[in-house]
């Protein structure tokens, strides 16, 4: 056979060799001047993830090589890409990694793939990639090839799954600038941020606060006063992680008390096998200074022992007046080989968060007085400058991998997270009263302070492997899990300034509040404990099912204690044997499609209480969801589209007029029941080689159980749209790229007791745009350039009904950012 030299004829031959490979016909050959593949020179790759044999052949074309195998070896197998410059056999086994193979050179200088060896201790392969394992850095792609946790313990695949799961991966976030979570959920399709104040921020999907959090698939908690305690949710700093998966939907399975937003799993970035290091510095808007380095790789000669150190030390202020946030992060970790088939990790994240200027529970007061709306600037801060908000979190955490024999393996994994938080707020209370329109007057000021003390436990541990069933193989997993959560909080007052009356226009910033001794205590302890079992059974060559449930018992008990008044009161909760089921049926239509159907199960615990000081009934409920997820262009471009029914009860809403007793916080009553419908349709991938884009539109409409429609401050839809692209020829070393988001009015019918009012607020339609740019100086040295919110829109992000506030959207930011590879 004659060997073709050119880059076209390479091209067209391995047009005619995939057709090949797809019929089954034997060999496949991608063919290039045999000396080339001897060459040690180095080559620019960019391979994105996808099926293997496709993978393949980009690397062979790319280099220009002779590369020979069979369909059988590839079938069924995928690659997580590769990115950046690397010789040819670096570039080979890149791509291969995970698969159980490997590229060797024959003595007719072609290269062909045979089975790997079992790794031992001294003689670990010496591949340099940049993508490691599942990893999705390095890989310059918006598409992860990465085993699941989300939804299932199972570690299927994107298009295995059974529900709506879209995937942030390391690219994405460097493209779009983005270092935070609420950054990164801002961009994630079908989810919508909240705000309390400049501090707390929450998450939204399909009507419904996303309340379940996962680290690397274990199960963690949230309370919604103590949001930013966590640093694995609001406060979370990106350059930790290695891509974030968003579940929407009932995730029953994985965390028990489901919910039926759905989930968010942050999956950390893990120490590589060969050395890397980058150093990133940023300046931008609102004098924004940060910088980040990361060092990774082997800590011993054969690379049984690795290590991550990341750090981040970032320093702002923001649209609003007075405000300035700074922040620390340290993040190590620690991977050991202890023996063929045994991985042993540990780590510790550390953040230290300060705050001035910052805004407690509110933002700026929505309405007058006489019913009108406020147009306020953006800059309009109501909190005094000398407010500060301070939180310091550490995060110890380990894990075990074994391999039993016979493809079982179990997985071990411990957290413990201790959290501490200082507020000392001055600020208009616009939950208190309106102002009038004219003059100003009519608001009191509000001065209080609360000392927040966090402790969660975390423990997972499961069994997975294959059985043989009716003559088929399936895979099982069995697991017991254990989470334990105690938050304290002491708040006082400044009874001097508390309740002083103050004018919107004119009132002076500048009180420096004496705080007395302490007022309330809320003290919150849940304990949740599990048992799960789930399968993977396959039915029938192209038909899969996907059942599980999980059994739990919990604990909980909320109590408030006012000795000065005096006030006490307990809320105990408790429940055994709770059970989620979980079922999905996945059939493989063919290579590109698979239909899906699937059941999942609401069971939330909640932690408002009612005008009596009792806990709220646990919210109930069932998911119902259908949809196509198709892999195009050999898994390079990833497309969905689902649609849903969500049923559930005891909803919870606010109650007018009333608050918990002995306290200033709201009360909440329960609604009967209430139906959510929608749909979801989500692209995400790459177009060309050198064209990455996703693009998702969202859908959704709750009703009561009266047939009122509720959940107004969701958006009905969402459309959310990102694209880049790297240039060709001699520009290409530059990356262009732009998008926007756009949402549908949000609304809300509010009953103002204080006025003996009803009130009607509205944030019209809007889209927010952004761009992008990026130039490659050299391999190692790169420069980005992002603007958000191009045309500086000013609109209304989210609001609190019940304290007649809102909180603006950031107003248009330019940000540099230099990085630097070594």
């Amino acid at each position: 056979m004659s060997l073709i030299r050119t880059p076209m004829a390479v091209a067209i031959q391995l047009v005619f060799m995939s057709s090949a490979l797809l019929a089954g016909t034997g060999n496949v050959q991608a063919q290039a001047a045999p000396s080339s593949a001897a060459a040690p020179a180095s080559h620019d790759f960019r391979v994105p993830p996808g099926e293997l044999g496709a993978a393949l052949r980009q690397v062979a074309s790319q280099a220009g090589v002779l590369l020979s195998f069979t369909p059988e070896q590839t079938r069924g197998k995928t690659s997580s890409g590769l990115d950046g410059r690397h010789t040819v056999p670096d570039a080979l086994n890149g791509v291969l990694r995970g698969t159980g193979l490997t590229a060797a050179l024959s003595g007719n200088g072609a290269w062909v793939l045979r089975a790997a060896e079992a790794p031992t201790m001294g003689s670990l392969p010496a591949v340099s990639v940049t993508a490691q394992g599942d990893a999705s850095e390095g890989t310059g792609a918006y598409v992860s090839t990465a085993a699941l946790g989300t939804a299932t313990p199972l570690g299927l695949s994107l298009r295995e799954t059974p529900q709506s799961i879209s995937v942030i991966t390391s690219a994405r976030m460097a493209d779009q600038g983005l270092t935070s979570i609420g950054q990164v959920m801002a961009q994630a399709p079908g989810v919508t941020l909240f705000s309390l104040g400049s501090e707390r921020t929450g998450f939204t999907a399909r009507g419904y606060s996303i309340t379940n959090y996962q680290l690397d698939g274990v199960n963690t908690h949230s309370e919604n006063l103590g949001l930013n305690a966590l640093p694995s949710q609001s406060l979370a700093d990106m350059a930790l992680y290695d891509r974030i998966e968003i579940l929407r939907g009932a995730s029953g399975l994985m965390t028990g008390a489901g919910d039926a937003s759905g989930a968010l799993n942050m999956v950390r970035k893990k120490p590589t096998r060969q050395s890397q290091s980058s150093v990133a510095g940023r300046a931008g808007s609102n004098q924004q200074l940060r910088g980040a380095f990361d060092v990774s790789g082997p800590l011993n000669n054969d690379g049984s022992v690795r290590g991550r150190l990341v750090t981040v030390a970032q320093d702002n202020e923001s649209d609003i007046d007075h405000y300035r946030h700074n922040k620390q992060v340290l993040y190590g970790v620690v991977e050991a080989d202890l023996r063929p088939g045994t991985t042993v990790s540990a780590g510790v994240t550390h953040q230290r968060n300060r705050s001035k200027g910052s805004l407690s529970y509110l933002g700026f007061p929505l309405f007058y007085s006489n019913g009108v709306m406020t147009d306020l600037p953006r800059s309009f801060s109501p909190a005094a400058p000398g407010n500060r908000f301070d939180t310091d979190s550490t995060d110890v955490f380990a894990t075990l991998e074994q391999a039993l024999g016979n493809n079982w393996s179990l997985k071990v994994s411990a957290s413990h997270l201790t959290s501490s938080q200082d507020e000392r707020s001055v600020y208009l209370d616009v939950s208190g009263g309106f102002a009038d329109q004219a003059s100003g007057d009519g608001l009191l000021l509000a001065a209080n302070r609360r000392n927040y003390h966090l402790k969660s436990k975390s423990f997972d541990v499961k069994v997975r492997g294959p059985v043989t069933l009716w003559g088929r193989k399936h895979e099982v997993v069995f697991g017991l899990d254990y989470n334990e959560f105690q938050s304290k909080t002491d708040g006082s007052f400044d009874w001097n300034l508390q309740g002083t009356p103050v004018n919107l226009y004119t009132w002076d910033r500048n009180q420096a509040p004496v705080f007395g001794d302490t007022y309330v205590t809320y003290d919150s302890t849940r304990r949740q404990s599990s048992a799960y079992a789930a399968g993977r059974f396959n039915l029938a060559d192209k038909l899969t099912l996907i059942a599980g449930a999980k059994v739990m018992r919990y604990d909980e008990n909320y109590v408030t204690d006012a000795p000065t008044i005096p006030y006490y009161s307990a809320a105990p909760a408790s429940e055994k044997h709770v059970v989620t089921p979980y079922g999905g049926l996945v059939y493989e239509i063919n290579d590109i499609h698979n239909a899906y159907a699937s059941y999942s199960t609401i069971y939330q615990p909640q932690a408002a209480q009612d005008r009596y000081g009792n806990l709220l009934a646990p919210r109930q409920g069932k998911t119902y969801e259908a949809g196509v997820k198709s892999g195009w262009l050999q898994g390079q471009l990833n497309t969905s589209v689902a649609v849903y029914r969500i049923q559930q009860e005891n909803l919870s809403e606010s109650d007018p007029g009333f608050n918990v007793p002995g306290t200033t916080m709201p009360a909440y009553r329960t609604i009967k029941g209430a139906r959510t419908g929608g749909l979801d349709l989500e692209a995400t991938g790459a177009l060309t080689p050198n064209w990455n884009v996703s693009a998702s539109w969202s859908y959704s409409r709750t009703r009561s159980n009266e047939d009122k429609t509720i959940q107004t401050t969701f958006p009905r839809n969402l459309v959310k749209l990102w694209t880049t692209y790297q240039m060709p020829g001699e520009l290409k070393r530059l990356t262009v790229g732009g998008g926007f988001n756009w949402q549908s009015k949000v609304y809300s019918d509010i009953s103002a007791w204080q006025i003996e009012r009803d009130l009607y607020w509205e944030q019209k339609s809007y889209a927010v745009a952004s761009l992008m740019g990026r130039y490659d100086f050299s391999d190692k040295l790169s420069a980005t350039v992002n603007v958000s919110n191009l045309f500086d829109k000013k609109y209304t992000a989210s609001v609190s009904d019940w304290w007649y506030s809102g909180m603006y959207g950031p107003g248009r930011a330019v940000a540099l950012t230099a990085k630097y590879r070594f």
